[in-house]
């Protein structure tokens, strides 16, 4: 008659199996079965031996049995040694030729085994964490590295690069969309005169202070950007010509109000802006932002013309 219950057949936590003394696997339960890494149904005269670790199943059969039989009762190591091993208590009787194994997992070794999950866990997160916030930190390095290819050192605002890139983007939102686009560009005026009477020191101050005054008198929407030594496009998208005129003009008049340290006289530049036309080319907008600006120094300078 079977020792392992039906009950006691189905338990997974508990290991209780028959073996001949050759290591042949004679009866198990589902917990055996799971530690032996065998299939659940129990397959005939399967060779278990090796399932024992430590102790090994030779070194349980050279143990002489005490008079109920018993040859171990303490800590078992079983399962596949190349894989995965389970830490169980129990005990081992050899009577008749036959073993019999009873074993539940030990409750020390396994809260053991849930404090060093729980660690790893937390080392996992913590890991995880820092990973994420060097990731940030890397993308903020590579978002700030871009922006400097994309600015001008002396202005703050944007390079030929930048420019070529937003009016790329524009042109192309603006023949999706049909909201209009508009731009104007800015020359100070006399510039050469200044660095020649003031020093080139003076001329970068005048620089620095337009370039100051666009970043403040624009829109998050909108595109400042120096194009070369004294020239800057402002790229205004969402905004109609007399909109874009009343922006230069305000830029103007903010301009000529402004001080320059060691300069006597106040900086000017002149203004020439265009809206873009259905069907246009970005040359010839850009020409035509360009003509204006031209229009506006051979009206006098120190004003805005349309083109």
């Amino acid at each position: 008659m079977s020792w392992i219950t039906p009950e006691l057949k189905q338990l997974s936590a508990v290991v209780a199996a028959t073996l001949a003394d050759d290591g042949t696997l004679i009866e198990a339960n589902a917990g055996f079965l799971r530690v032996a890494r065998l299939p659940a149904q129990q397959p005939a005269n399967a060779s278990v031996a090796r399932a024992f670790v430590q102790p090994t199943f030779a070194a349980l059969l050279r143990v002489v049995p005490d008079a109920d039989g018993e040859i171990h009762h303490g800590l078992l190591t079983m399962g596949d040694p190349m894989a995965a091993t389970r830490t169980l208590r129990g005990r081992v009787w050899h009577r008749d030729r036959v073993l019999q194994v009873l074993a539940e997992y030990d409750i020390d070794e396994l809260e053991r085994l849930n404090a060093k999950m729980l660690e790893l866990n937390r080392d996992y997160a913590e890991a995880q964490f820092e990973l994420a916030q060097t990731n940030i930190k890397l993308q903020q390095r590579e978002a700030e590295i871009l922006a400097l290819t994309l600015t001008d050192s002396l202005t703050g605002v944007g390079n030929h690069r930048r420019l070529e890139q937003e009016l790329a983007t524009e042109i192309k939102r603006f023949e999706r969309t049909g909201e209009p686009l508009s731009a104007f560009m800015a020359d100070l005026d006399h510039f050469k005169s200044i660095n020649d009477s003031y020093g080139h020191d003076v001329g970068d101050k005048v620089l620095a202070a337009f370039g100051a005054l666009l970043r403040a008198q624009t829109r998050a929407t909108e595109v400042a950007a120096r194009i070369g030594g004294e020239e800057f496009v402002v790229l205004l998208p969402h905004t109609r010509l007399k909109e874009a005129l009343l922006t230069a003009e305000r830029i103007r008049a903010a301009l000529q109000a402004l001080s320059i340290a060691s300069m006597p006289i106040r900086p000017t530049a002149s203004f020439g802006v265009a809206t873009m036309a259905k069907a246009e080319s970005r040359d010839a907008f850009m020409r035509r932002v360009d003509t204006a600006l031209y229009a506006a120094k051979r009206a006098g300078r120190n004003c805005v013309v349309a083109g």
